[in-house]
């Protein structure tokens, strides 16, 4: 079937889509420029970060034959000193890493908060959803990115290290210090020579990414038309129109209370109704609700002889994870198979076939 999908997307869909942290990012930027500073610090502070080492390790080997008593006391503090200047040599590339991250993310991305993309999404573990993303074409694509980035990377390393082989063999017997300063020298052009091969890939891939968001974000002729005509009613008709959705959709969910088997409550803040049938694979929610919604739907149960069972952190967590119309989360089955069996071997039925 032929996308429709022809139009670009208007600002607000870009805005709802963001506020879902659905945005063009490249994590492939973030790594090459992480590399690149990582061994930019290196050859800047490289030499005396060793040159510190060396010290720690000579200290330490020239006092291998005192004789002075150790206790945990001192041992935890040689621990602590050895900690803290191992601390200070390393945290120039730990904070250069921190500020890379942060500053290519902002530069991708205009900073921001939103609590959706934080908020916990059961959809992320739905083995269908997941099936889904496995085999799809963006997932084929990141698969052909990795699989380009891991023989360029390969390829320039070989490039890289092909005529230093005779120069590493000829070491052998070698000054310490002398192997030393060639072995940072081979490894300092191969890590810039990774570094500038990774930038390459990763400007490709900010392109491949923005294009791709572009794509995802399309709009059909009838959804520009429609939010268009959304955009010229008046705030309080909007108002007006959401309050009848939703007097409509709890109207919907109290009409499907009645073939509910059981519904589980707070006792008062929430109540969410449950119906199974042999031809479901869960039980599914039929009406959920808080506060005034949560003592309808309780009234119109114990109008229609629906069990009401009382189960306070059974109800908060149905209510937050599951909406109408869908299943319970596999984490909830054991508890509610016993609620259900329980409301059976009372009212001495089985559950219905549909």
């Amino acid at each position: 079937m032929a996308d429709d999908r022809t139009e670009k997307a208007t600002p607000k869909r870009r805005d709802e889509a963001r506020s879902r942290g659905q945005v063009a990012r490249s994590t492939e930027l973030n790594t090459a420029v992480g590399l690149l500073a990582l061994f930019m610090l290196l050859a800047a502070f490289g030499g005396s970060m060793l040159t510190s080492f060396a010290d720690i390790m000579t200290g330490f080997l020239g006092s291998a034959g005192e004789t002075g008593e150790i206790n945990p006391g001192t041992g935890f503090q040689m621990l602590m000193d050895t900690g803290m200047k191992a601390l200070q040599l390393t945290a120039p590339f730990a904070l250069g890493g921190v500020v890379v991250g942060v500053l290519m993310s902002a530069l991708q991305v205009r900073p921001g908060f939103f609590p959706k993309v934080i908020a916990p999404r059961f959809s992320a573990i739905n083995p269908l959803t997941g099936a889904k993303r496995l085999f799809s074409i963006r997932s084929v694509a990141h698969l052909v990115k990795d699989l380009l980035k891991i023989g360029i990377v390969a390829t320039v390393t070989w490039w890289s290290l092909r005529g230093q082989l005779d120069t590493l063999l000829g070491l052998t017997g070698s000054d310490p210090q002398a192997s030393l300063g060639v072995v940072s020298g081979i490894v300092m052009k191969l890590g810039f020579s990774v570094a500038g091969a990774y930038i390459v890939l990763a400007i490709a891939d900010v392109v491949y990414e923005r294009w791709q968001h572009e794509r995802d974000m399309r709009m059909s002729k009838d959804e520009v038309k429609r939010e268009a005509k959304e955009g010229d009613i008046a705030p309080e008709v909007k108002a007006q129109m959401k309050r009848r959705q939703r007097e409509m959709a709890v109207r919907r969910m109290m009409s499907a209370v009645p073939d509910a088997d059981v519904v589980i409550t707070n006792p008062t803040h929430y109540a969410v109704a449950l119906k199974y049938r042999r031809n479901l694979p869960a039980p599914v929610v039929v009406a959920k609700g808080a506060d005034q919604v949560a003592l309808r739907i309780r009234a119109v149960a114990a109008e229609h002889g629906v069990t009401v069972m009382e189960d306070p952190p059974l109800a908060r967590s149905l209510y937050s994870a599951v909406e109408v119309g869908q299943f319970i989360p596999a984490e909830a089955f054991a508890a509610v198979a016993e609620i259900l069996a329980h409301v059976y071997r009372v009212a001495g039925r089985e559950p219905a076939v549909a």
